[in-house]
């Protein structure tokens, strides 16, 4: 059996069935899917169980097939903020099993400026301030999944205008979650999934402030 059998035959989660209805979504949006197609696919996404259920329902899209989310397999793509396709790496957060792991415990964790942002990532917080700040950012997936693992630490999540970000699935009677952006992203723009457990730990997700924008003209 090659490697691409071999990786259609793996089972999916919740995620990957996600990332791949997201995706009929935006081609509905953008006139690709009829109404009925639409929702027969979304459907079949649902109820999918592994990536060969799930590579038929976006062949004739212009996205890449959902098996190539897997690590270290090649044709894994990001979009640039131009709209362009991107190659992307197969390092940390390129495989949903293998997530870029953000850990804040006794100092503050920031990621700032151009850094390269995978469609995994898990944020830990056990005791400090973890920053996660994607205004400079010019290559993203259509879908950023976010773990957060609270504790009494806090999570902060600045995104440009137009994103999207959903803290819905966010867990925890103890701590605090509070989202400033839409759920729903415009057109062409990514979505940010939050999800995991809070702890006794917070959850921020906003746009540029004053002290961001002064940054950024700094940098500039």
């Amino acid at each position: 059996m090659d490697n691409d059998s071999a990786a259609r035959r793996i089972r999916i989660g919740h995620a990957e069935r996600d990332a791949v209805i997201e995706q009929l979504r935006v081609a509905a949006g953008e006139g690709r899917l009829e109404v009925e197609e639409l929702t027969d696919r979304m459907e079949a996404a649902a109820a999918a169980k592994t990536f060969a259920d799930l590579d038929p329902l976006v062949e004739d899209l212009p996205v890449p097939p959902p098996s190539q989310s897997l690590g270290g397999h090649s044709g894994t793509v990001v979009r640039a903020a131009s709209g362009g396709l991107v190659p992307a790496g197969d390092g940390p957060g390129w495989d949903p099993a293998d997530p870029l792991v953000i850990r804040a415990s006794w100092e503050d964790e920031r990621r700032r400026g151009r850094w390269i942002v995978p469609p995994h990532i898990r944020v830990e917080t056990p005791g400090a301030t973890a920053e996660l700040n994607f205004l400079e950012v010019d290559q993203f997936p259509q879908r950023i999944s976010i773990e957060v693992r609270g504790a009494v630490g806090a999570c902060v999540l600045v995104v440009p205008e137009g994103w999207g970000a959903d803290i819905s699935r966010l867990e925890g009677a103890w701590g605090s979650k509070k989202s400033q952006v839409d759920e729903v992203p415009r057109d062409g723009f990514p979505q940010v999934v939050v999800h995991g457990a809070l702890g006794m730990s917070s959850v921020t997700v906003r746009h540029a402030n004053w002290f961001d924008r002064r940054r950024v003209e700094r940098r500039d």
